[in-house]
């Protein structure tokens, strides 16, 4: 495992990455897209552990921490669109296309991670595939369930308390954005079937969300374990702790390389029978 710092030297990033077991002998790499807010504190243990399983695999695997978010420059207030986030990621990619040798990667993006992972896939001959961890795709009724539990929480206040926010900035569970930007995540409807790579999506099993894709078999959906909720206070600062998800995104990550091999260009592959 590597820490580094990356991008403009202005404003760095920061990444960590994760050799492949055994050395550089192919070319299958992962970016790992992460949450942002209280969600990237909540699941940086699980997202570790998915990172170590794939390098034990033998695959490239990039972590890395969005501008304003985490241990990268800059303060998440200071971020207007998502597009400065969608940019990170083709940051992330670049780089670790230059520390393995590998020609495009694979995006795997939990939450907004995974709406932002599915931007970039769209734009991106890098991506050759991705795997969407229970993303989001309405970002209403994210932001809805953001700002119950940011409520619910000053609540629980003997004294109530203020949120300090303004015309300009709005503070939700411990974290200050900027209004254009929660306005642009809360007009999100994202339909993934405008992602033409093959794609696995996990599902919580309290999700309705449905999912379609123009070539049924490039598209993979599975219900994740029960094992704490985003929208629930009570597992505000509960770690993220799910074993069973990291491995069936660890297999079906490798069974997807192996088609990419066997067909030789990305996207022409079926994902039936993937597990």
């Amino acid at each position: 495992m590597q820490q580094q710092f990356f991008g403009h030297p202005e404003f760095p990033l920061f990444g960590v990455y994760h050799p492949p077991r055994g050395g550089n002998k192919n070319a299958r790499a992962v970016v790992i897209c992460p949450p942002v807010g209280q969600e990237f504190n909540r699941s940086h243990w699980a997202l570790r552990m998915l990172a170590t399983q794939l390098a034990r695999k033998g695959v490239h695997v990039f972590r890395f921490d969005y501008h304003g978010v985490g241990d990268s420059a800059g303060n998440t207030d200071q971020i207007e669109s998502l597009d400065s986030w969608t940019r990170n990621i083709g940051q992330a990619v670049e780089h670790l296309k230059k520390l393995s040798g590998v020609r495009n990667v694979m995006l795997i993006g939990l939450r907004l991670g995974g709406l932002l992972a599915a931007k970039t896939a769209i734009r991106s001959s890098d991506v050759n595939s991705i795997i969407l961890w229970e993303p989001v795709v309405n970002g209403g009724q994210y932001l809805n369930d953001l700002r119950s539990m940011h409520a619910q929480m000053l609540d629980l206040w003997v004294c109530k308390m203020q949120t300090p926010n303004n015309e300009n900035i709005e503070e939700i569970l411990g974290s200050r954005y900027q209004r254009s930007l929660l306005t642009e995540i809360e007009q999100q409807a994202f339909d993934v079937g405008q992602v033409l790579q093959p794609q696995l999506i996990l599902q919580s099993p309290t999700d309705t969300e449905s999912f379609s894709h123009p070539e049924p078999s490039l598209q993979k959906v599975v219900q994740t374990d029960r094992d704490g909720a985003w929208n629930d206070l009570r597992e505000l600062e509960t770690a993220l702790l799910r074993p069973k998800a990291t491995n069936t995104i660890t297999t079906t990550a490798i069974d997807m390389f192996h088609r990419l091999e066997r067909f030789g260009v990305p996207g022409s592959q079926s994902l039936s029978g993937a597990m």
